[in-house]
């Protein structure tokens, strides 16, 4: 219902003008990142997606906003690298970032395990309410750790786009994360755009 606050979610935390950012306004392109042991990917500053302990690598395809950022980096290096770039090179939060995540408050972590369904389909969907959705994709266990401000809801459900993976996505080459495909203004197909 418009209007209406519902507990648990990340938009209660954020500005007007991160709102904006939050909330899609065009069709949400997934991207898709190799997540090994030890690395993780940021989701702007508002939560972290990390692989721990001995898991294989798996395929997270992120479906969220196009213009929140994400950013893949090794786990260890993960808390610092928000804290000095949080509202410049990891948006949402705008800046002041530091302050900003100050105000957000501390995070808490859930690990949960994901029993692979091998690599042509999604095992399962890991919901950040009111952020979005990453499917998890792999074969074998993946122990997978959330960090989400406190009292923002994170959940496990069946896929809701379980073949997407391979389709729709775009793949991160190393530099920047990059669409497999999109139009241009002219209608014009091209090749390689970077997520801004």
């Amino acid at each position: 219902t418009p209007g209406l606050l519902v507990p648990g979610t990340i938009t209660q935390l954020l500005t007007p003008e991160e709102l904006k950012m939050v909330c899609p306004k065009k069709k949400v392109e997934p991207i898709t990142f190799r997540v090994s042991s030890g690395k993780c990917v940021l989701v702007g500053g508002l939560a972290k997606i990390e692989v721990v302990d001995d898991s294989r690598p798996f395929l997270f395809t992120f479906f969220v906003s196009n213009d929140i950022k994400l950013h893949p980096t090794d786990s260890t290096r993960a808390d610092d690298f928000i804290l000095q770039h949080a509202g410049e090179l990891l948006t949402p939060p705008l800046a002041p970032g530091r302050e900003r995540m100050e105000e957000l408050g501390e995070f808490d972590s859930h690990v949960i395990e994901i029993d692979g369904a091998g690599w042509k389909e999604a095992a399962a969907d890991i919901t950040l309410t009111g952020l979005g959705w990453v499917a998890v994709t792999g074969a074998g266990v993946a122990k997978v750790k959330i960090s989400v401000p406190r009292g923002i809801g994170v959940s496990i459900r069946p896929p809701l786009m379980p073949f997407d993976v391979w389709e729709v996505a775009a793949s991160y080459t190393g530099g920047k994360a990059v669409r497999k495909s999109t139009k241009s203004k002219t209608g014009k197909r091209r090749k390689g755009v970077g997520r801004r």
